[in-house]
């Protein structure tokens, strides 16, 4: 699964080169898992000209490169066509390599520390060898499992921030800081494994007692 998340996101970059707009929603769960969410609009003159480069005027968006946990599409809007992917990931440490597979994004801190999600990268809307720089719109969600406690998001809703960096003009810092809602703990997979872990206890308790006596 990890290959095919990387085959896709190489494949979203290539389709980067001239797009006008780029909208990507990353959604992360309480154990660090989730769906990515990547919206690329093309203008009808940009659709034509990159269908004459890669003759793929069949399947402009690749839909035939979906799988269960790949989903693409293709939406018409006005004059424009967005291809859209959706991809799940089991945990930060695919998200970070998803992520790492464009041109232009530094992470700095993606993972999750004592009971707290540390959101922290950077991306690069100046440097010409960047998948951004080609880009006059660029919208970036993230998705908390609870209303951040620490942010730079240009607006949030709840634990929805968002931001709007603005093409060709710096390197943005993307950061914020979500603590995992007590309530999951009482979650039935978390009861579940306390309820292995003390049986473990318990029973290596009476065995040391028996090896005692």
């Amino acid at each position: 699964m990890k290959r095919r998340l990387i085959q896709i996101w190489i494949l979203l970059s290539v389709l980067l080169i001239g797009c006008h707009k780029l909208e990507s929603t990353t959604q992360i769960t309480s154990d660090g898992s989730g769906k990515l969410r990547t919206e690329i609009g093309f203008s009808a003159e940009e659709r034509e000209n990159l269908e004459k480069e890669n003759n793929n005027s069949e399947d402009f968006c690749n839909t035939a490169e979906s799988t269960p946990n790949i989903i693409v599409t293709e939406e018409h809007r006005d004059d424009e066509t967005w291809c859209i992917t959706t991809a799940s990931f089991n945990n930060l440490d695919e998200l970070r390599d998803l992520y790492e597979q464009r041109n232009g994004i530094t992470i700095n801190k993606l993972e999750i520390v004592g009971g707290t999600i540390f959101y922290d990268i950077d991306i690069d809307t100046l440097s010409e060898d960047s998948s951004f720089s080609a880009l006059s719109e660029i919208t970036w969600t993230v998705i908390f499992p609870d209303a951040p406690i620490n942010h730079n998001a240009d607006s949030a809703n709840g634990s929805i921030l968002t931001w709007t960096p603005i093409p060709q003009t710096e390197i943005v810092n993307i950061r914020a800081q979500s603590r995992i809602p007590e309530d999951t703990m009482n979650s039935p997979s978390c009861q579940t494994a306390f309820i292995g872990v003390f049986t473990i206890l318990v029973y290596l308790k009476r065995k040391d007692k028996k090896l005692i006596s």
